[in-house]
């Protein structure tokens, strides 16, 4: 009811300017929309699972000595069990710097858009992509309580302390890789609403792209998750970076000559 009385409002309105001032319709200048029950629904929806992930993860039980000893790697599915002989700290600490700085590109963007009008629709949808992103990550975690491959790892360089801590037991899906996605996928798929005739796009794509997928890579190489983890956070990731932006577009005005004057039509997507 709120998102067709919405819809008929802005219609009514454009109507008007429309007609009053015997204008021809332009584009759309500002691609999104913001609509408090939608924003208020979304943000309480990642805030309520960030929040509700917190004692899932604090219930969670840590391996004991006996376990770890106890852990084959045979007893990992044939696809995941090479991840068991991964190992690299380098690799773990690249993969933090990227996906820090993937994190921080969309922001960019929000800055650059300041005097476009829509630095603000921008930041409350990047807000709602982290806390959805995240508060389903976590859960996830939480509930799955899947073992981590270097838990499986005889390599001395794995520290013991690292196996006996509560995320040795938090491995699906993988964090870093489903933050990546989502900050790349956002990025990019804004960007090109943003500036549709921009040859910059597809390199935007490219590159977003790209560096999430080596985030998944590094996670796999640091022993941290298997090939599925980075697989459901990838694609949990990037189906956050894409529909909050979707749920937010406001299609272009279009005018159309009619025989009573003219005709204005606008479709929100809510």
């Amino acid at each position: 009811m709120v998102g067709i009385a919405t819809r008929i409002l802005v219609t009514s309105s454009l109507a008007t300017c429309l007609l009053l001032g015997g204008t021809r319709a332009a584009a759309q200048a500002h691609p999104y929309t913001l609509e408090t029950r939608r924003e208020v629904i979304l943000t309480a929806a990642g805030f309520a699972m960030v929040v509700g992930a917190i004692p899932v993860r604090n219930a969670q039980q840590t391996l004991t000595l006996d376990e770890i000893e106890a852990l084959d790697p045979n007893d990992v599915n044939e696809f995941d069990r090479p991840a068991t002989e991964q190992w690299s700290l380098g690799a773990k600490n690249a993969s933090d710097v990227l996906v820090l700085a993937l994190l921080a590109s969309p922001v960019a963007l929000t800055i650059t858009e300041a005097g476009r009008g829509q630095s603000t629709a921008i930041g409350i949808m990047y807000l709602e992509t982290f806390l959805l992103t995240n508060g389903m990550t976590q859960l996830l975690k939480g509930l799955t309580n899947r073992t981590r491959p270097y838990a499986y790892n005889d390599n001395p360089a794995v520290p013991e302390e690292d196996k006996l801590d509560t995320h040795a037991v938090r491995s699906f899906p993988s964090g870093h890789t489903s933050n990546a996605f989502a900050a790349a996928v956002f990025l990019s798929s804004t960007y090109s609403k943003l500036h549709p005739n921009s040859v910059a796009r597809t390199w935007v794509w490219i590159g977003s792209l790209t560096a999430a997928g080596t985030v998944g890579y590094l996670r796999y190489r640091a022993g941290q998750h298997y090939t599925t983890d980075i697989i459901a956070g990838a694609i949990l990731g990037a189906s956050m970076g894409y529909l909050v932006p979707k749920l937010h577009e406001v299609s272009p005005v279009y005018v159309a000559p009619s025989e009573g004057g003219l005709a204005v039509g606008v479709t929100m997507q809510f």
